[in-house]
């Protein structure tokens, strides 16, 4: 037997014999291979025991049975070595596999699974699976179970769902679970497929954000606006209660972007929307369609159109009021304020684009009205926008035609001797004649168009005064130019202003640059540095209508400001209000404790003259020495 059986089983063979025959065990059996007739090593189950012994005990025969279970063992060892092959599967995955009993007892917890809620696998075998869960599935999860075992009522399996799962650290994250029943020797049992979907669902939500709210502010954006437009429409059709859409645009919002930078316009835009949304009812909208556009839906309303105006014309005067108050972007104080216009809606006639297009409209009326206003829409809004859009388009056609002249009025002294001249641009259309320049000079700033004409008007000015030079009697005088917030911010400024003097060969000393005080709100450092430069170059300096935009006497102490000029709104009635007289004799003693000069503008009466020669001025400006005109017209 020996010769048959294979080298390796015969150690065991022999061990298993040897415990028999001293009757360690009854009987004698073992898995053996042994060699078949065709040389090829099977596997037999031998069985056996010994039937007669000799004298002494030793083992003489040994009586039993062969059976081929070569086809059993290899099944077996390939079961068995898929079984292996399954777990390392199971084990690799980066799902979690869990496995439960009927009861909901965890019998199984794969690596994955361990890492996934943070608990090892003896924390975890035994326990019931609703450890895992967050509410309510961990309250209802037991009932589930006992539905489905007793009822057949089932919402677990057979689907892939998403809920809330609870690690070990007590937090809470998404999984997405997927269950399937399996009978295992006549029982129940649930595999469970666990996937943690937290950095999924960070990526839904960022699309999401990126679809439908503005990144700046996180408010919702046009796309979102329009669907919730949508939504409000609908509503107020059904319920016959008036809704208000708010259109509101930031005054002189481009001057701080130009002047001290995208990042204190965007710290601006941020606490503006703040603001607004502090401003409104919880149901209400406030999205930002761009730039320093805001849009907001108000629903529910009154349904009567009277009392509806109101509460929209009070939510309206809240935002208005709380925007006006001081901000703080950075180190920088800055005031700002909101030209706002509203309509109304209560049924589903108008568009949701019609519905925008006029809030927009009356929003421009506030503009044209001052700014820092509110206003209704109506149907003349139309023909005014129409008139702005032509306007605009006539401004271009202006530039290319050379449409723009220059007008000049006189400054003189106390001895009423000219000193200079301030000029002032006008433009002659072709066809509607002169255009006021309250008209086109804030659609020149809002367009950027202000600065290719300012440019011209610089070296109109300074060829005028290198003309002069060569004349006795005029080559004293200086020559004032406004200057636009929007065209000092140019990084440009001042090698225009050095171009415009060096290709007129003008005396810089004899040109004065006016700027407004609302440049002074603006980026100092750049302000300073470039006041600086060009009044190191002779350039001078004076501060136009002073006393009616945001004044600081920091800010006027460390820039290199010549004059101050007095708004001719503190002129006009200064003989018969107290405020206007204190307030102009304010500046006048301002400007002589600071070494400034002062003059006055809009001076139109002698006795106005006389009181402000009183109060210590000495230099004017108005009707009163001479309207604007052409140069051909002045008269020295």
């Amino acid at each position: 037997m020996g010769k048959l059986t294979h080298p390796d089983d015969l150690a065991y063979c022999a061990a298993i014999l040897e415990k028999h025959a001293v009757g360690l065990i009854p009987t004698y059996e073992a898995n053996i291979r042994m060699k078949h007739k065709n040389g090829e090593w099977i596997w037999i189950n031998t069985r056996g025991r010994v039937s007669s012994r000799s004298n002494d005990g030793k083992a003489l025969w040994l009586l039993g049975t062969h059976f081929d279970i070569n086809d059993q063992i290899i099944a077996e060892r390939a079961l068995s070595d898929k079984s292996r092959q399954m777990e390392a599967v199971v084990e690799g995955l980066l799902d979690g596999i869990i496995i439960i009993d009927c009861r909901g007892k965890i019998l199984t917890f794969n690596q994955a699974a361990q890492e996934i809620f943070g608990y090892s696998e003896g924390e975890t075998l035994g326990k019931n699976i609703n450890m895992l869960m967050g509410s309510p599935h961990r309250e209802h999860h037991d009932g589930y179970l006992s539905n489905y075992i007793e009822r057949g009522i089932s919402n677990i399996t057979g689907r892939i769902r998403e809920l809330d799962a609870w690690r070990k650290d007590g937090s809470i994250f998404p999984i997405e679970l997927g269950v399937v029943e399996v009978q295992v020797a006549g029982e129940i049992n649930f595999i469970g497929v666990v996937r943690d979907i937290t950095d999924r669902k960070q990526r839904e939500h960022e699309i999401h954000q990126l679809a439908f709210y503005d990144p700046l502010t996180l408010l919702p954006n046009r796309r979102l606006l329009l669907d919730r437009l949508v939504g409000a429409i609908n509503h107020s059709a059904r319920t016959n209660n008036f809704s208000a859409l708010l259109f509101l645009d930031l005054d002189n919002f481009k001057d701080l972007n130009d002047s001290a930078g995208h990042n204190k316009g965007d710290l601006l835009l941020c606490q503006v929307a703040e603001r607004l949304v502090n401003s409104v009812r919880q149901g209400d909208t406030v999205a930002r369609l761009g730039g320093d556009e805001f849009v907001i839906i108000a629903s529910d309303l009154s349904h009567d159109p009277t009392l509806a105006a109101n509460q929209a014309e009070g939510l309206a005067q809240k935002i208005k009021d709380n925007l006006a108050k001081e901000y703080n972007l950075d180190g920088l104080t800055y005031n700002s304020s909101a030209s706002i216009g509203v309509t109304f809606f209560n049924n589903g006639n108008l568009p949701k684009e019609d519905l925008l297009k006029q809030a927009d409209m009356a929003m421009y009326k506030a503009k044209y009205a001052g700014r820092n206003g509110v206003q209704f829409f109506d149907p003349q809004m139309q023909v005014a926008v129409s008139s702005r859009a032509t306007i605009i388009s006539d401004l271009y056609a202006a530039i290319l035609g050379q449409q723009f002249v220059l007008f000049y009025q006189k400054q003189v002294d106390h001895l009423e001797q000219c000193i200079g001249v301030e000029v002032l641009l006008r433009w002659i259309h072709p066809e509607k004649g002169m255009v006021s320049p309250l008209q086109f000079i804030p659609l020149a700033e809002e367009t950027g168009l202000i600065v290719p004409i300012g440019e011209w008007v610089l070296q109109e000015a300074c060829a005028t005064l290198a003309k002069w030079s060569l004349e006795s009697e005029k080559q004293h005088l200086s020559i004032a130019v406004n200057i636009s917030v929007v065209q000092f911010s140019k990084d440009n400024f001042v090698q225009s202003v050095f171009n415009a003097l060096e290709i007129s060969g003008a005396n810089p000393q004899l040109l004065k640059l006016e700027i407004t005080e609302t440049l002074l709100a603006n980026n100092i450092p750049d302000v300073k540095a470039k006041m600086k430069e060009l009044q190191q170059h002779g350039v001078t300096f004076s501060i136009d209508d002073f006393g009616t935009g945001y004044s600081s006497l920091s800010y006027l102490k460390q820039l290199p400001i010549n004059q101050l000029k007095i708004d001719q709104g503190f002129i006009r009635d200064i003989i018969n209000s107290s405020n206007d007289k204190a307030i102009a004799q304010a500046v006048i003693t301002l400007a002589d404790s600071m070494e400034l000069q002062v003059i006055a503008e809009g001076v139109e009466t002698e006795a106005q003259r006389a009181l402000l020669q009183s109060m210590g001025c000495n230099t004017y400006q108005g009707y009163l020495f001479g309207k604007p005109c052409r140069i051909e017209e002045l008269h020295f």
